[in-house]
Formats: structure tokens, C-alpha cells, sequence
């Protein structure tokens, strides 16, 4: 067996490799968005590079921007993607990523850290709508899933330095270490080479049979065949233009259209970005007796070793059986954080003996969610769309998670304020209540599958 994954491994290696730099911006921009966690409280402090304390209405403006922000990716990476490839698209996230670091390093103001929060939203989008697609594009079909998984891994990193780093120093602090390792991004873009598919598209194979030479680790007539396939799907699938009219062509594009929409809107519903911006906050408000700091580096922590056995199952046991059993997971825990919450701060009870409920609640749902919740939404666009209409729709599926995030991070805050912090996390389970029957019922699984094979089965042939 071991001597089976060595030589896998000598095979694969690039692969992993490229996949990996791909992703390296999402440690960026996990950090830009983890950021808030110990910011915020650092904006109420002394050393607050602001002229007054922000007001609660300003803070959740802070920490909604970045996914507002987010809105305008997809309209970046759209319409280039057919013209410039994934490669530059993913280089060209460094622009806003870069500048979102620089005026928060300056920011004396609101409006400046407004407009570095979306500055980061729209990086973060980029990569999304466009870093799954180059990774799908990249990698073998056996070990597609554990590489799709990598750009959330990166993610977590991100949002784990944030956390790491942030108690333990000042606001420039840890905006200057999120700026510098931005900076490496830039020479890890340029190492990635084009997507075969895109090379194929623009009729260069020579460079596409170079880059598969290199993938795959093979010679020119070992990847031949697949250079092959690669051709002919290209001439099959791009007759014409695409459209977005593509999308709802079939019955199998629509099927896979809204069950992406649904499953990426869900991810946001989840609560995920409100429990990473507002960490410590929320450690705070539910009673926990840990100290914040330390719980958002449990949490970081818990997220990062979860994301590395995140690619060794993703293949193993399905997307299906990931979404329902998480989404059902985070229902039960977000409940139980819910009644625990009501019974500290509404009823005043004595909880001291059970203080520890709302963190252990919270690191299995940070599992969970991380196993499937998280990384399933994406594969399935990479997975589910024929050639010509998985960037449109990547586009559209980002697009509707940003918009979902946004609404949520900007509306949590209040929610909780006018309604009590129970009432919020009960909000948050009955959407992934929701997400648990629509997998169950409508998710098809896509597991070892081809394309074709996946399409017969959306199309009910």
C-alpha cells in the first residue's frame, strides 16, 4: 500500500503543487476576512487608529463590506475568463488584495477601512469564482475532489493567523503581517501554468501537451489521449459562443443551476461568516467561560486540522452523504447553542456547570461544516456544468453566496440586539435544517463520476 501511494505521489506531485499556489491567495484573503475577529475590539481600545469608537451600526458595516465586496467578482471574472484564462483572473486578485492591505494600513477614518473591506470582498470573489475552476480544470478526475478541497484548507489557515496573531498585537500590527504575506502571492501566480482546457480552447496545444507533460508526469504520448479528449470536447461543446441562455438550456443545467444556487446560498446561511468575523464577540455574548482570544484560536485551530482530513474524505464518502449529515449536524449544534444562550442571558440561569457547551458546540459545528458544508457547494460547480457554462456558472453561484453573506453579516448583529443572540442562532438552524431535507431529497451524488455519467443522471437518461 505505501509502496501504491509513493508512486501516486511521484505522479501527482505537481499537481498538489499547483493546486496549493493556486490557493495560497486564499490564505490572504482568510486572513483579511478573519480580520475583523480581533480587530473590532482593538477599534473600541486606546491605540484605535480611528478618531472615535465605531458605533454597532458602523462595526457590522466593517464586517459586511468585505462580503459586499464580493458582489463584484463575478463581474470581473466572467467576462474575462473566455479571453485572458484562469491564470491572470487569479494574478489579477492580487490588485485588490494589495490595495485592501494598504489602506487599512493608512486608514485614520471609516471610509478608508470601508473601502479596504471592499477591496478584500472582491479579491475573495475572484479567487472563488475562479480558483475551484482552475483546480477542477488542473486535476485528475480520482483525485479532483481532495484537490478542490486544498483552496479551503487555505482559507482556514488565513483565518487562523488572523486569529493567532491578532490578540497578541496592534491593529498595524497584524494588518502589516496580512500585507506582507500578500505579497508572495505575486511570484506564486506567476509560477502557475495555464489550464490545459484554456490552452486547448485558444487552439495551443503544443502548450497544452506541455503543460499535461508536466501535470501528469508523463511523456507526450501518455498524455495524448487525454489531449485527445480535451480537443474534442472543446469542439463539441464550443460550436457556437456561450450564453447565459446556457444555463437553462436543458433540464440538467437547470437542475444543476439551482442546486449549486441553493447549496452555495446555504453555505452563507449557515452562519459561517458571521461566527468567523465576529469570533470573539459571540464567545463573549453566549457565556462561555474561556477567554475570546483563546477560543478563536481553538476555533482557527479546529478548522485547519479539520480542512487536512477535508481532501481525504471529500472522495471517500460522497458529496451526498457530506451535505446531509453536516447540514443536519449544525442544525442540532446551532439549536443547542440557541437554548443554552436563552437560558444564560434571557432566564439567568446559573450555567456554570455547562459552561463549556457553547465552544464544544462550536468546534463540532466549525467540523462539520468544514467537511461538507463548506467545501461541497464548489465541487459541485466544478462538477456539475458542461464545459462552456461552468464559469457563467461559478459567476452566478458566487455571486448569490456574496449576496446571502452580505445580507446575513450586516442584519446578524441587529437581529441579535432587538431579538436576543438566541433567537439568531435558531434563525441559523432552521436554515441548515432546511439545507438537510433539500440534500436528502434533491442532491444527486457525483462521486467517481464523469461528466457524462453526471449529466445522464441530471437529465434523468
Amino acid at each position: 500500500m505505501f509502496e501504491v501511494f509513493k508512486k501516486q505521489l511521484k505522479l501527482q506531485w505537481r499537481q498538489y503543487l499547483a493546486a496549493s499556489l493556486a490557493s495560497y491567495g486564499s490564505l490572504c484573503t482568510g486572513m483579511s476576512m478573519g480580520w475583523t475577529s480581533p480587530v473590532l475590539p482593538q477599534l473600541r481600545g486606546p491605540n484605535s487608529p480611528l478618531p472615535r469608537v465605531p458605533t454597532l451600526q458602523e462595526e457590522s458595516w466593517i464586517g459586511s463590506l468585505l462580503v459586499l465586496g464580493g458582489l463584484f467578482g463575478p463581474f470581473i471574472t466572467v467576462p474575462l475568463s473566455k479571453y485572458v484564462g484562469r491564470k491572470w483572473i487569479i494574478m489579477g486578485s492580487n490588485v485588490p488584495l494589495l490595495l485592501g492591505w494598504l489602506l487599512a494600513g493608512v486608514a485614520t477614518d471609516l471610509p478608508t477601512l470601508y473601502v479596504a473591506r471592499l477591496a478584500w470582498g472582491c479579491a475573495t470573489a475572484m479567487q472563488f469564482a475562479t480558483v475551484p475552476l482552475y483546480i477542477g480544470e488542473i486535476a485528475e478526475d480520482k483525485i479532483r475532489g481532495a484537490l478542490s478541497a486544498f483552496f479551503l484548507l487555505f482559507i482556514n489557515i488565513g483565518f487562523l493567523l488572523a486569529y493567532a496573531i491578532g490578540p497578541f498585537t496592534s491593529y498595524w500590527g497584524l494588518t502589516a503581517c496580512g500585507g506582507i504575506l500578500s505579497l508572495f502571492y505575486v511570484p506564486f501566480t506567476w509560477m502557475l501554468p495555464e489550464t490545459p482546457f484554456f490552452l486547448v480552447y485558444k487552439g495551443q496545444y503544443d502548450q497544452a501537451s506541455d503543460v499535461l507533460q508536466k501535470l501528469r508526469g508523463g511523456s507526450k504520448e501518455q498524455v495524448e489521449p487525454e489531449l485527445e479528449g480535451l480537443k474534442a470536447m472543446v469542439t463539441r461543446e464550443f460550436k457556437v459562443e456561450p450564453k447565459i441562455s446556457d444555463l437553462w438550456a436543458t433540464r440538467g443545467n437547470v437542475k444543476a443551476l439551482g442546486i449549486c444556487i441553493f447549496l452555495a446560498m446555504l453555505l452563507q446561511l449557515s452562519g459561517i461568516d458571521v461566527l468567523l468575523f465576529y469570533m470573539e464577540e459571540l464567545l463573549a455574548k453566549v457565556g462561555t467561560k474561556i477567554s475570546p482570544s483563546d477560543g478563536t484560536i481553538i476555533m482557527g485551530v479546529v478548522q485547519v486540522v479539520t480542512s487536512c482530513i477535508t481532501p481525504m474524505v471529500v472522495d471517500r464518502l460522497g458529496r451526498k452523504l457530506l451535505m446531509w449529515t453536516t447540514s443536519l449536524g449544525l442544525t442540532i449544534f446551532l439549536f443547542l447553542i440557541g437554548i443554552y444562550a436563552l437560558m444564560d442571558n434571557y432566564y439567568g440561569y446559573n450555567v456554570a456547570p455547562v459552561a463549556f457547551i457553547p465552544l464544544l458546540c462550536l468546534i463540532v459545528y466549525m467540523i462539520l461544516f468544514t467537511l461538507g458544508v463548506g467545501p461541497v457547494p464548489w465541487i459541485l460547480v466544478a462538477e456539475m456544468f458542461p464545459v462552456k457554462t461552468k464559469c457563467l456558472a461559478s459567476g452566478i453561484c458566487s455571486g448569490m453566496c456574496w449576496l446571502a453573506g452580505f445580507i446575513w453579516t450586516r442584519f446578524f448583529r441587529d437581529v441579535a440586539a432587538s431579538y436576543g443572540i438566541y433567537t439568531a442562532f435558531w434563525i441559523l438552524a432552521v436554515c441548515c435544517g432546511i439545507g438537510f431535507i433539500f440534500s436528502i431529497t434533491l442532491l444527486p451524488e457525483t462521486k467517481g463520476k464523469t461528466f457524462d455519467e453526471i449529466q445522464d443522471m441530471l437529465n434523468n437518461r
